[in-house]
């Protein structure tokens, strides 16, 4: 635990999600696997296809719509149908398998357990703070159980800009009723989380879990604080 700025008082808490609350990596891992299974198994030709295949149709759908890096949901739906249509599908099948393999997705996705020392500390701080979230991903906080903890959330995508852009956190503000200084943002991401919360006004605290072994970006700011584990915001119960 580590502070280089001093920390005003603050009226409410935002988090990020993925690899702040919870180890997403291996989650996301899995996801992926039992993606790649289903397709298979949905169309047959995509057993000899690559990463390379799919990569290279998420640029061509970034290219078409630069609007999709704001939203991972869309992005990997197109990215899905766009690669189905080409295996010689129409667009009506490549459409219903996209979103099919979707669903199956998110089914994986969601499949994960937050730790109970999360769940106890969030469940403390929400007794002083109204807690938020503020998550690039598409994870589902009722799928995962830990909607009852935030007052608001707001996900990139459907007309919101992804962090590091000041949407969320101003969105979050303005529904708070306080000022952006008096929101104090816990993320994991040196870019979006602590990088998107200072430009928007913002307190930070960057959670560097190393445990989780995620590479992180070099700091283009400080940070109000650095903690080594989010647990460790049970200072603020």
């Amino acid at each position: 635990m580590r502070f280089y700025r001093r920390l005003s008082a603050f009226k409410a808490i935002s988090f990020d999600l993925d690899d702040t609350l919870y180890d997403n990596h291996p989650v996301i891992t899995k996801a992926e696997q039992a993606l790649q299974s289903h397709l298979i198994a949905a169309a047959p030709e995509c057993a000899n296809l690559g990463r390379d295949f799919w990569w290279q149709h998420r640029n061509v759908c970034l290219t078409n719509q630069p609007e999709l890096c704001h939203d991972v949901t869309a992005l990997r739906i197109a990215c899905l149908q766009s690669g189905i249509q080409q295996l010689g599908y129409s667009a009506a099948q490549a459409k219903l398998k996209a979103e099919q393999a979707l669903a199956h997705f998110l089914s994986h996705r969601n499949n994960l357990q937050v730790p109970a020392s999360v769940t106890q500390l969030l469940a403390r701080l929400k007794l002083k703070y109204p807690l938020v979230a503020i998550s690039n991903g598409n994870v589902g906080i009722d799928e995962i159980g830990i909607a009852e903890y935030f007052q608001h959330s707001y996900f990139a995508g459907a007309g919101n800009l992804q962090k590091p852009e000041n949407d969320m956190f101003h969105q979050a503000c303005q529904q708070l009723n306080i000022q952006p200084d008096e929101l104090l943002h816990i993320g994991d991401c040196t870019h979006a989380d602590i990088y998107g919360a200072l430009s928007a006004g913002c307190q930070t605290i960057w959670v560097n879990n190393d445990e989780f072994g995620i590479k992180k970006k070099p700091l283009k700011v400080l940070p109000h604080a650095e903690f080594d584990s989010v647990e460790q915001l049970q200072i603020f119960c």
